[in-house]
């Protein structure tokens, strides 16, 4: 049993960052404009030009305007939480890292894990799309030389696989490693130039919808009702993930603290004004029912004489989709850098070219299997794959919110500080303030005396006649109850879509069910608002914490419980690959765990004095700091016994 609980208490320590080595091995070179625009460019792909069309016909019609609004909102919520603490933990490594110094190691590297799968199929299926719209622009010559010339008409029907092998897209991926490869400035150059041209043809599109639009096509904006718009919204949720990569890029941010949360702000503006321009001009332009999914805006254009403008739409989609696949390129080394750095996979992976301040070696190794997966695998299973690892981060990270903003900032002292310190808002406070907050001074006032009893994380004055809240240690309780919160949330969401029918129906049974979970949920979550938290925070802050943070949470189970059971079926397995290269490798070649066993071997560690008497500072393992002695004390001590030899 007491090897069972060392185990669990190993597999959720959390990672000790040093804010006293600012030293990276990434350049700071990327400006807000920069962030902004990287952001921008993962997140303005194909589902600018393709998913806009496909939602606006089969799934809201003309109300696809009010579900890019309504993603967009959810977006930023789930955003401000990266913010938070992109501005706080200036390091790579995003969700990943969030997750590893506030609830621990092993739930870190699922999370990792996963956003590394995330980034290489997200790169393998925008250069499929990539490939597939440049061969509809051109006529299809690519695909008929690929199948006719190369392959000899040769085709293949194997599940899950393409029915021939897309090389180009293949080629498509290496060409941006190599740009990633060059480094952050090359990269931010490339997408300045490709975002740009998007945003041209965005108000191209935008500008002609208004002039060629028919208002009466909005005489039915709600043709599959609310619930329509509110579908959408979830397709169109989607369209919004890349701005993570924002925080990814933290530590090469020259200001972090305030670029990294202006960026994310901006990026989702102007990418949600996007989405709105150009749903607003396709509805306008064609009736929802006649719109053209494949090539919605080209087919609408044309609908009013304007043939030619394929062409320019299609720059701008073949644009988007370009800086949305640099942008997931750019992502993927740095989060494998990240864990590798911290012994959790390879350290070979973790080594940075002197030269381009770039992880080469990661960024060609996961390149060429992203390569490999666009060149063999079909569109529609590549996305299959996605959207589950994003929207698991996006929860962990605004949970970690709640946590950090009800952990006590003076938890620990010293040089390297512990993640509540490194991203609490007390983190530049000074021992002696530390050691002010956790006994009252003699003498100290009645106010005083208050505010000592308001200690961060510790229940609030007016509601401490609760003696089993208040006799637990401080942000013990919100843990609990955000845990137990999260588990009733999911189960009223599971239930919603298992049972609504039956809940419709009058089944007793589900209403109770149903009304049993969402009690159980605000009961549980009731206990979290009645803590202090932190406060005076020099970055950026949520608002409303815990509120916002629990309602993107809620968001992003809604839209996990949506996804395909075969969805489910491939993140089991793939967690449980990541789960064995953690037992075989990570575990053992932990940098947190390695230090933390030679603190250990350090405290047990007996100090010998020359004289060979054990000191008695050999029954601590620490030397605390103690008050300054007078010279008379001195004197004695001098006198009383010789001088020894301390080893810590």
């Amino acid at each position: 049993m007491a090897l069972c609980c060392n185990v669990f208490k190993t597999l959720c320590r959390t990672k000790t960052l040093d804010i006293s080595n600012t030293e990276s091995q990434f350049k700071r070179c990327l400006t807000t404009l920069d962030l902004t625009i990287l952001g921008m460019g993962t997140m303005m792909g194909s589902g600018l030009y393709v998913l806009t069309g496909v939602v606006a016909k089969e799934t809201a019609g003309p109300a696809v305007i009010l579900s890019y609004v309504i993603a967009g909102l959810v977006s930023i919520m789930a955003a401000m939480c990266y913010s938070e603490f992109g501005s706080r933990v200036p390091v790579t490594g995003s969700a990943y890292t969030y997750t590893y110094v506030t609830i621990g190691e092993l739930w870190g590297f699922v999370i990792g894990w996963n956003l590394v799968l995330e980034y290489v199929v997200g790169g393998a299926a925008v250069a499929r799309s990539f490939s597939g719209y440049f061969d509809e622009l051109i006529g299809y010559r690519l695909s008929n030389f690929t199948k006719n010339v190369i392959f000899g008409g040769h085709t293949y029907d194997i599940p899950y696989f393409a029915a021939y092998p897309d090389l180009f897209s293949g080629i498509l991926v290496m060409f941006v490693v190599l740009i990633v490869i060059f480094g952050a400035n090359v990269s931010a150059r490339c997408l300045n130039v490709m975002v740009s041209v998007n945003l041209v043809v965005v108000t191209f599109v935008f500008v002609s919808g208004l002039f060629l639009g028919d208002v009466r096509n909005w005489s039915d904006f709600f043709p599959f009702g609310f619930a329509g718009a509110f579908s959408g919204a979830a397709s169109c949720f989607f369209a919004f993930s890349g701005f993570d990569v924002i925080a990814l890029s933290s530590e090469e941010a020259i200001d972090h603290e305030k670029g990294v949360p202006r960026a994310t702000g901006l990026s989702i503006l102007f990418a949600g004004l996007s989405y709105v321009a150009v749903s607003v001009s396709l509805t306008l332009m064609v009736p929802y029912d006649e719109i053209y999914e494949n090539a919605a805006f080209s087919h609408a254009l044309a609908y009013h004489g304007v043939v030619w403008a394929k062409y320019v739409v299609g720059i701008g989609a073949l644009c988007g989709m370009f800086t949305s696949l640099l942008g997931t390129v750019f992502s993927l080394p740095r989060s494998i850098y990240a864990m590798a750095n911290d012994g959790l996979l390879f350290t070979f992976l973790a080594k940075v070219s002197k030269r381009t301040q770039v992880p080469v070696i990661a960024a060609v190794i996961f390149g060429l299997l992203s390569a490999i997966m666009a060149v063999l695998f079909d569109l529609s299973a590549l996305v299959e794959f996605m959207s589950i690892g994003v929207l698991m981060a996006y929860a962990i990270v605004a949970g970690a919110v709640i946590v950090l903003r009800y952990r006590p900032s003076n938890a620990l002292k010293g040089k390297s500080h512990s993640p509540a310190e490194v991203a609490s808002p007390h983190s530049s406070d000074s021992d002696e303030e530390d050691e002010s907050l956790a006994a009252p001074q003699e003498g100290a006032t009645d106010e005083e005396l208050i505010d000592t009893l308001e200690r961060e994380g510790s229940l609030k004055r007016q509601f401490r006649f609760l003696t089993f809240l208040a006799d637990r240690e401080p942000g013990q309780v919100v843990c609990i109850c955000l845990f137990l919160t999260v588990i009733f949330q999911t189960l009223v969401v599971v239930v919603g879509v298992a049972a609504w029918d039956r809940i419709e129906m009058g089944d007793w049974w589900a209403i109770l069910l149903m009304t049993s979970s969402i009690v159980l949920t605000i009961v549980t979550f009731i206990p979290i608002p009645m803590h202090n938290q932190t406060t005076n925070g020099r970055g950026y802050n949520v608002p409303l914490v815990p509120y916002v943070p629990m309602v993107s949470i809620f968001c992003d189970i809604v839209l996990m419980v949506m996804l395909k059971p075969v969805t489910w079926l491939r993140f089991a397995i793939w967690v449980g690959i990541g789960l064995l290269v953690y037992g075989l490798y990570g575990y053992c070649h932990s940098v947190e765990g390695r230090q933390r066993v030679a603190s250990t071997d350090k405290q047990k560690y007996k100090i010998i004095s020359d004289s060979g008497v054990p000191s008695p500072l050999a029954l601590y393992g620490t030397i605390a700091l103690q008050q300054p002695k007078s010279s008379e004390e001195e004197t004695d001590m001098e006198k009383e016994s010789p001088p020894s030899k301390t080893e810590l």
